[in-house]
């Protein structure tokens, strides 16, 4: 798949990496490893990508974007080359975009990798290598995308509400290169304009300013991001979509059928945001709206800046699973406004989030509600680290030789925020909010690492009581595997009543018409479901099932527990609803441990791997592959 055009090369050394017509064996192109951060190849440090343009036109029945995208360059004097990340994209032209706006060809190459580092970084794309000749400064590249892109889910009107297809992307952690030729790094930030074409009956919409409220018929919709944002927040939706506000700069997208439920289920938006200035500063990005997705997006929600991506799953119609949007919304301060500068710094996104989350919930709802959702979490913690291995324990580790996607387990959210609220403990409440208001000001619209972190506790926080905290100990939280033993826990007065009442059940001294759950939160009902792990029966659980109506819970985290316990008393009409709720639900932190469930039992593996079938056309790329590894039946589809 080499290409260049006729434009003279200077240098053998480009000449070596760029011409495109000589045989392999007469002019090899030498390998391009990886630039600073090792998951992208980018050469950022001596050309950095400062603004991008798009156009794309969406065409569904090919399941492709086609269009070109502009970027426009600072780079050093001795820049020779400009190199970007991409993914299975179709590069068709290459050229510098002159002061006037013509168009002039440039040599550009997309080098082939040996077998061997191929299959080893299969997870990296593709290098794309273009020759900066005479000081270009913009170059906009002609391309179209792969059906197989892996940051596109295309579907179709059966797998929708609305009956019309849809289509969303998902670029984090390196994605974003499948669908734009790009520095995929967060260690760059640009900002951005585009303008989409798509169907006329469909709506499209950006993590950018300009979303609309009404379908266009033509088709076409721009859009533009002031603010410098890194490649992962790259965001796109297309779909039968309605709008309904939620406040004066806050609201909800949606397909028809479920705007309505879409808005009045986070109706609290505007005072989510009201209390994450009062805590942090101001809203930086000046509207907070959610797109909800269908039920196969893979995660519980998308932090995409000024448009949050959120699966239908968390609309119970009681408001009890909005923690997730105050996570997204915490986003918009610690990962969208300061960001890790590589995914081995996660937990400078995910644990100042999960934080940040948790201080909204307890000003918003209760302390109560906030310490109930903070010890499920840490019991969770707990358990995944006596599965894994010393490396991934740690908060800031080294994952050069591996998939960025092997950063996202619990470690970096609830580690990182027990680390937060440690300090917190040891500073007073008071004087570490300051300090994270100011950390959020100093690093505004920045990427930064874990050293600089670092660098910015001891000088700005440690100071104000020189004996509370030690940098040993600071050290010890960030690089060495486990929880110090210093570490303040969370504990929920609330559970021990449910322990209390689980343990007289199961000891047959009170009726399961006796336990007082119209009064539980959904905390205490998952804790309820989690500590009962497999010592329920098919007749305890039938019984459970009459009083409490839970094969039919329209709360999802609820439904899930009771379809583990389903799958271990191997509950019949409980396997029944897992069938139907596999085949509708992509959202991975669900259907990976549901597969996983049915993969350890004599009876499940076979069935699963049926109804795995099945549902597989409707699922996105990252649950295909979460699956299938459950499974033990393929590796990452279409990944290499």
């Amino acid at each position: 798949m080499n290409k260049a055009s006729s434009a003279p090369v200077f240098g053998a050394f480009l000449v070596m990496l760029l011409t495109a017509c000589q045989p392999a064996e007469e002019a090899a192109a030498p390998a391009v490893e990886p630039g600073p951060d090792p998951h992208s190849y980018a050469n950022y440090e001596q050309v950095r990508v400062e603004h991008l343009a798009l156009a794309l036109a969406a065409d569904f029945s090919e399941r492709t974007l086609e269009g070109h995208v502009t970027l426009q360059l600072d780079r050093t004097e001795s820049a020779e080359r400009l190199v970007l990340d991409t993914w299975k994209l179709d590069i068709r032209d290459v050229n510098r975009v002159g002061p006037d706006g013509a168009l002039e060809p440039l040599s550009w190459r997309l080098p082939d990798a040996d077998e061997g580092d191929a299959q080893a970084r299969e997870y990296l794309g593709t290098p794309l290598v273009v020759a900066l000749e005479g000081g270009v400064d913009q170059v906009r590249i002609d391309y179209a995308t792969s059906p197989e892109a892996f940051g596109l889910q295309w579907l179709d009107g059966q797998q929708t509400t609305s009956g019309e297809p849809f289509l969303f992307s998902q670029s984090q952690p390196i994605f974003a290169r499948s669908w734009v030729p790009l520095q995929d790094t967060p260690a760059v930030r640009y900002t951005f304009d585009a303008q989409l074409t798509v169907p006329g009956d469909l709506m499209a919409v950006m993590g950018a300013a300009g979303n609309p409220t009404e379908i266009r018929p033509d088709g076409i919709y721009e859009f533009r991001m002031p603010q410098p944002i890194p490649s992962y927040l790259m965001a796109i939706g297309v779909g039968k979509l309605e709008f309904e506000a939620t406040g004066p700069r806050s609201g909800v997208y949606a397909e028809p059928s479920l705007v309505a439920a879409a808005a009045e289920e986070f109706s609290e938006l505007e005072a989510m945001i009201d209390v994450g200035e009062e805590l942090y500063g101001p809203y930086r990005w000046d509207r907070y709206d959610l797109l909800i997705l269908p039920p196969s997006f893979p995660f519980g929600g998308m932090e995409n800046p000024r448009l949050s991506f959120i699966t239908p799953t968390v609309i119970a119609g009681d408001k009890s699973l909005t923690a997730l949007i105050a996570h997204e919304l915490a986003h918009s301060w610690s990962g969208n406004l300061v960001t890790n500068a590589a995914w081995q710094d996660l937990w400078l996104n995910e644990g100042f989030t999960t934080y940040f989350e948790s201080r909204i919930v307890e000003a918003l709802y209760s302390p109560e509600r906030a310490e109930m959702e903070a010890t499920l979490d840490w019991m969770g913690l707990k358990e995944e680290l006596e599965e894994l291995d010393p490396a991934a324990q740690i908060l800031a580790r080294d994952l050069s030789d591996q998939d960025p996607e092997q950063a996202f387990n619990g470690v970096p959210y609830n580690k990182g925020r027990l680390f937060l609220v440690w300090l917190e403990d040891r500073f007073g409440r008071a004087t570490f909010d300051e300090f994270l208001r100011q950390y959020f000001d100093h690093f505004a619209f920045e990427s930064i690492d874990t050293e600089d972190f670092i660098a910015y506790l001891e000088a700005n926080l440690l100071p104000r009581d020189p004996d509370a905290v030690s940098m040993e100990q600071v050290r010890e939280w960030i690089f060495e595997p486990g929880m110090p033993d210093y570490a303040v826990l969370p504990a929920s007065d609330a559970f021990d009543k449910v322990d209390e009442w689980r343990r007289q059940w199961l000891d047959g001294e009170v009726e399961l018409a006796e336990i007082p759950v119209d009064q539980w939160t959904v905390s205490e009902w998952r804790h309820f479901l989690l500590k009962l792990g497999d010592r329920l029966d098919a007749e305890q659980m039938a019984a459970m099932d009459e009083a409490f109506g839970l094969t039919e819970s329209g709360n999802v985290e609820i439904l899930y527990l009771w379809l583990v316990r389903a799958i271990e008393a191997r509950y019949e009409p409980g396997i029944e609803r897992l069938e139907q709720f596999l085949l509708e639900v992509g959202r991975n932190k669900f259907t990976r441990p549901l597969y996983e469930e049915l993969a350890d039992t004599d009876w499940g593996r076979e069935w699963a791997i049926d109804v795995y079938q099945r549902a597989k056309p409707g699922y996105h790329p990252l649950t295909r592959q979460a699956a299938e590894r459950a499974l033990g039946i393929a590796s990452r589809e279409n990944s290499g």
